[in-house]
């Protein structure tokens, strides 16, 4: 009988090992998958939360508020349908409404004043982005030159988008200075 224990104990072992093998690949495949579907909970095993936005969107969203910003600060008062309309192409519906209210007042006074300017972003970053809506601080600066003289404006906007059928629109901006 000394030689049924060792077998045994070989048998056991060996078991022991499949099962350690077993997880072992498991948990790598696991880990595997979890590094390539980042989520915004990484150690909630069971819940694979929010998808963490890639660097693609997160360059998109930048990209859609720097030229909102741009749009705004390259005004011409005597061209104020056009800047209108371009500024309205970048915004969803209700911040169009918003705007359309503030930027007839300000028309007449545009026009008169024959207000020239250009802007020039700084700097600008992601706040906040999920997958349908993101929030970017952008800091940029406008030259505007007028009947009354030339003014510097140092900005620093907070600027809310939201998707809308694939496209990234603006839906609010607030100064932060």
């Amino acid at each position: 009988m000394p030689t049924a224990r060792p077998s045994r104990l070989r048998a056991a072992l060996t078991s022991l090992l499949a099962v350690l093998l077993v997880v072992g690949v498991v948990g790598a495949g696991y880990l595997v998958y979890r590094m390539e579907h980042l989520t915004d909970r990484p150690f909630d095993p069971v819940s694979s939360g929010s998808r963490v936005p890639d660097a693609a969107q997160r360059s998109e969203v930048t990209a859609v508020a720097e030229q909102f910003a741009l749009r705004m600060d390259t005004v011409d008062g005597s061209d104020f349908d056009s800047y209108v309309k371009g500024i309205n192409q970048m915004l969803t519906t209700k911040a169009r409404a918003r705007n359309t209210e503030t930027f007839t007042a300000l028309q007449k006074t545009y026009e008169a004043a024959k207000v020239k300017g250009k802007g020039k972003v700084l700097l600008s970053g992601v706040s906040d982005i999920d997958s349908d809506s993101a929030t970017v601080l952008v800091a940029h600066d406008a030259s505007v030159t007028t009947t009354q003289g030339d003014i510097e404006h140092h900005y620093r906007w907070s600027v809310s988008l939201v998707e809308v059928d694939g496209r990234w629109l603006v839906d609010d901006f607030t100064p932060v200075n």
